[in-house]
């Protein structure tokens, strides 16, 4: 998103319609002192599709709650560097792949039948995921690959076998059915729901954090909020625990 707008002008709009839908005229009026011109910004916003207006609400868009995100993220060469090169292989796929390798060599379209076949129809994955994902592994020096009959045929390393031992201790049957239940998730609408509420807490956390920098004295009271909201989901969790047991 290429803006000429503040981005503190642009956060600040996001934060307060996530917090709940409402009219263009209030928002104006919550705003008027903060961003002088509010209006100009929400044309911005709703030309971008990052805010949607309907029945004269305004609402933020699922574009705009995953853009709102790289507001706090830090900029992409600090994150490359940050990260572990071990943090970059937990994704599904990759895991899946190393599991199928470990089974025996395959090209990448054995690769890409046997993911739809394991997953029980619920993932069908394309050459634009699996083969940039096989790349990474490569880059990573977890599996290796030679030609053969004018295919690609992959392997895993000794590197890759330790990697994948490290993180699954299950058995083959075992790791299959937990990958194709946590690729169920994923897709439901419960982890949609999920995902959009922690989404929406976590702009609010950052947000909260911001006036925190600038008034440490304010920190007691965060803290003081987010307690009560881990202590609630711990006290959910264990009544939770009991009902199922």
């Amino acid at each position: 998103m290429v803006s000429v707008f503040n981005k503190q002008d642009i956060l600040t709009i996001l934060i307060h319609i996530s917090r709940e839908d409402m009219s263009r005229e209030r928002l104006q009026e919550i705003l008027k002192n903060d961003i002088p011109i509010v209006d100009e910004v929400i044309d911005f916003l709703l030309q971008e599709e990052i805010i949607l207006s309907k029945k004269n609400m305004l609402s933020l868009s699922e574009k705009g709650l995953k853009k709102s995100r790289h507001f706090f993220e830090k900029p992409a060469h600090l994150r490359d560097k940050m990260k572990s090169k071990f943090a970059k292989r937990r994704g599904l796929i990759q895991l899946a792949i190393l599991q199928l390798l470990k089974e025996e060599p395959r090209h990448g379209y054995q690769v890409m039948k046997q993911l739809e076949e394991r997953s029980g129809g619920l993932y069908s994955p394309s050459a634009g995921t699996v083969y940039p994902a096989l790349q990474d592994l490569l880059d990573k020096e977890l599996i290796s690959v030679n030609e053969h009959a004018d295919k690609k045929v992959y392997s895993l390393k000794q590197e890759g076998l330790k990697f994948l031992e490290d993180l699954v201790q299950d058995e083959a049957h075992v790791f299959w059915e937990e990958w194709r239940l946590r690729l169920m998730w994923k897709q439901s609408n419960e982890a949609a729901m999920v995902r959009e509420e922690m989404d929406k807490f976590q702009l609010e956390f950052h947000y909260a954090m911001r006036t925190v920098l600038t008034n440490p004295a304010l920190a007691n009271e965060l803290v003081t909020i987010i307690r009560k909201g881990r202590n609630e989901l711990i006290q959910w969790s264990k009544e939770t625990d009991k009902k199922e047991n």
